[in-house]
């Protein structure tokens, strides 16, 4: 990362919708305008990701992307399948694109809580460590800057707003209901399916099951915060809360998950004497440890979201209320 600050981007500002969401509106258009509008907040971040001042900045690229992704497929019913297809497909493949940059990203920022936690007899290796994941960073650095520069990429980027734009002037029946009515109707049948999912799980759950609940409670704070200028304030605040502490522990039990897998793959075809393997052999038995006790915080946090109270507060938004 560029660490010369004289100069350096500010992130760009989100710019508001032309349209916004209404009660008693269709929901059709202000959905069309917050997407091309989130499309075009992550554009804006290309010029601060070629010159790596902050990692923030391709960060906040992934997030507007993956929220236009998740929007599409939880709102698909406004959407006509063929240009839903492609526009998914564009979005995927500009996310996957970014992927290995933004997980060593992740890595280098928690450097110092690797010394922290590790033996002082095992810098030495620690910092070896490092400085193969700055080269593996500087080299996929350098493969994404020269994507974002190509023919192809701007091309890809057209491509997403003539799709974007086609699929405005294409709603589907189901655009014709108003925001509220369609916007109450999405959560409520989320959050069965997440509340479905929860009571599901326990301490002898899969790993690959706790992953699929902490998407599900990612698309559902989503839907909570797109719709939310037309919930009310009250619930929604509540409900956020909730589902913010199970999602903080879901994201840990993620991070040492990802964490694990990193340190087998990298001790693959290593010599067991060196300095840097004793280092990450370390570093991933520690993961470990904090792997198993963040299950169990996330079984904690699952009772206190499956609570009466919680579920109860999801019924404003159910048909039959």
């Amino acid at each position: 990362m560029n660490v010369n600050k004289r100069d350096q981007l500010k992130l760009p500002k989100r710019v508001n919708p032309k349209i916004k969401l209404s009660a008693s509106a269709e929901i059709y258009l202000p959905t069309f305008h917050f997407l091309n509008n989130e499309y075009l907040h992550a554009l804006r971040h290309e010029k601060g990701i070629i010159r790596d001042d902050d990692i923030e900045f391709l960060h906040q690229y992934r997030v507007a992307l993956r929220r236009c992704r998740t929007l599409i497929s939880l709102l698909k019913a406004l959407f006509e399948p063929r240009p839903k297809a492609m526009l998914n497909n564009e979005l995927k493949t500009m996310m996957q694109k970014t992927n290995l940059l933004r997980d060593l990203d992740i890595f280098l920022f928690k450097m110092d809580e690797y010394f922290v936690c590790l033996d002082h007899s095992h810098h030495q290796g620690l910092i070896r460590f490092i400085d193969e994941l700055q080269d593996e960073r500087q080299k996929a650095f350098k493969e994404l800057k020269k994507w974002l520069k190509t023919e192809n990429y701007e091309q890809q980027c057209t491509l997403i707003q003539g799709l974007l734009a086609e699929m405005e002037s294409h709603q589907t029946e189901k655009g014709h209901i108003n925001s509220r009515e369609f916007g109450h109707l999405v959560i409520w049948r989320h959050f069965q399916g997440t509340l479905s999912l929860c009571n599901q799980l326990d301490s002898n759950s899969t790993d690959n099951a706790i992953h699929r609940l902490r998407i599900r409670c990612k698309k559902l704070r989503y839907l909570l915060e797109y719709f939310a200028p037309i919930l009310p304030p009250k619930a929604r605040k509540k409900q956020i809360k909730c589902l913010k502490q199970l999602q903080d522990e879901l994201g840990e039990f993620n991070d040492s998950s990802v964490q694990i897998q990193f340190f087998e793959h990298y001790l693959l075809g290593k010599k067991t004497s060196t300095h840097h393997y004793k280092a990450v052999t370390q570093l991933k038995e520690i993961s470990q440890r904090h792997h198993i006790k963040s299950k169990q915080q996330v079984i904690t946090k699952i009772a206190l979201f499956t609570q009466p109270d919680n579920v109860e507060s999801y019924k404003i938004y159910s048909p039959k209320k």
